[in-house]
């Protein structure tokens, strides 16, 4: 009887750790795998990069060139608005109240001419 008691105690006292040495064992195999590491969006060639610098540079001088002449049309428009402009002031006779047409025009001009100070920076 003592031998039987002292199984069944021994049982019990390995039972809780044989059932946890599985999971352990188990869990240790199938770790979780980290999720794969974002690719970059361009990575050039580096062969690509020095084989055509002359190619290069002339695209560069007629984005440069398409940019100067986009520049200079916006100018000339933005003489040409205020020339009307100032022309349309000079037959206003009241200070008191513009039309909504001068009030377009500048808002027309401002827009002008916060697209010709943008397109002076990026040049």
């Amino acid at each position: 009887m003592r031998q039987t008691r002292r199984n069944f105690f021994l049982s019990a006292a390995l039972l809780p750790g044989s059932l946890a040495l599985p999971r352990g064992i188990f869990a240790g195999q199938n770790a979780p795998t980290p999720p794969p590491k974002p690719q970059p969006g361009y990575t050039p060639n580096p062969a690509e990069i020095d084989s055509h610098p002359a190619g290069a540079a002339a695209a560069k001088r007629a984005r440069l060139l398409e940019n100067e002449k986009e520049f200079r049309q916006g100018v000339e428009r933005l003489y040409q608005l205020t020339s009307d402009l100032r022309n349309e002031l000079e037959k206003t006779p009241t200070a008191d109240v513009f039309s909504l047409r001068i009030v377009k025009e500048t808002g027309e001009i401002e827009k002008l001419a916060k697209s010709l100070k943008s397109k002076a920076r990026s040049a």
